[in-house]
């Protein structure tokens, strides 16, 4: 297993470093969107196994339910820590834009790169904690490499750094126990929502 782990910290670097430049490049975060989602599948889809990688119809159902309850546990997270609560007046607009943004491309990208390829390996090489831990730390950093200058987390504080931390914690722990990439994919599209519906990302002014 040594070479898809060197494997994954490498894809981890490169995502990481295409993020950064991303910073000054706004549409090359585009492309990192798209390694997020398109490079697992090519993974899985070369080794023939997307199975252990979370892709597949088993334990759909509990992943469904899990994917709820750690939705609404994650948006709590990151309510907790939000500077303001308000309903947005173009809420309708907000929900038409940022919904399908979030389904298919927000949350997939991240899940499936970060879950369902990156846990999947850490987790087969360090065992089931560690490889959690590790996997979500990575995620956790790799926030501070994107360019989300608007994130509705702080994250430039401590508050922000084990919020994000923790969130990522409930995705890691539904995509462990359901071994489905569903739950996670659901759970954050759910913490999503919750922050289009409290006024916390402006998906409208952003496409503006």
């Amino acid at each position: 297993m040594k070479k898809p782990f060197l494997l994954a910290i490498l894809a981890y670097l490169i995502f990481c470093g295409l993020s950064f430049l991303s910073q000054s490049i706004e549409p090359l975060f585009g492309v990192v969107a798209m390694i997020g989602i398109a490079f697992p599948l090519a993974w899985g889809k070369w080794r023939g196994d997307w199975a252990s990688m979370g892709f597949r119809k088993k334990n759909l159902k509990s992943a469904l339910g899990w994917g709820i309850f750690g939705g609404i546990f994650a948006s709590l997270i990151g309510i907790a820590v939000l500077p303001e609560l308000s309903i947005p007046d173009n809420l309708a607009l907000q929900l038409l834009i940022g919904v399908p943004l979030w389904a298919l491309i927000v949350s997939p990208f991240q899940e499936f790169f970060f879950r369902g390829f990156m846990q999947s390996i850490f987790e087969s090489k360090l065992g089931n904690l560690w490889g959690l831990l590790l996997s979500n730390l990575g995620f956790t950093l790799w926030h501070y490499c994107a360019p989300f200058d608007t994130s509705p987390v702080p994250l430039n504080s401590v508050i922000g750094f084990l919020s994000t931390f923790a969130a990522g914690l409930v995705y890691a722990y539904i995509f462990q126990r359901t071994h489905n990439v569903v739950a996670p994919w659901l759970a954050h599209l759910l913490t999503g929502i919750v922050f289009i519906l409290v006024g916390a990302m402006d998906f409208v002014s952003t496409l503006s």
